[in-house]
């Protein structure tokens, strides 16, 4: 391998890896966003998501689930399917 070769790898794997490194930064960046915009609502109560529920609202009731504990999306589905269970409510 001659050492222009040589060159053209280097500068690849330069860009490859600075291509991924900015990749990374977007990822993170969009998780710290999401993090920020689903703190907990100490406002809501539990009687909105409830009300939600009784009106089969699934997805209106996960997002108040959410905005009330600051929990993740799967816990929040979880959370919400075992209120409506509770109180026999079917989505």
């Amino acid at each position: 391998m001659d050492w222009h070769m040589s060159q053209i790898i280097i500068g690849a794997l330069l860009f490859v890896g600075g291509y991924a490194l900015g990749r990374v930064s977007k990822t993170l960046d969009v998780a710290r966003e999401t993090r920020t915009r689903w703190t907990p609502n100490p406002n809501l109560d539990d009687a909105d998501i409830e009300t939600a529920v009784r009106a089969k609202n699934k997805i209106e009731a996960i997002k108040l689930y959410r905005q009330h504990t600051g929990a993740g999306l799967r816990e929040a589905k979880k959370a919400v399917e075992a209120i409506a269970q509770h109180i026999n409510v079917r989505f």
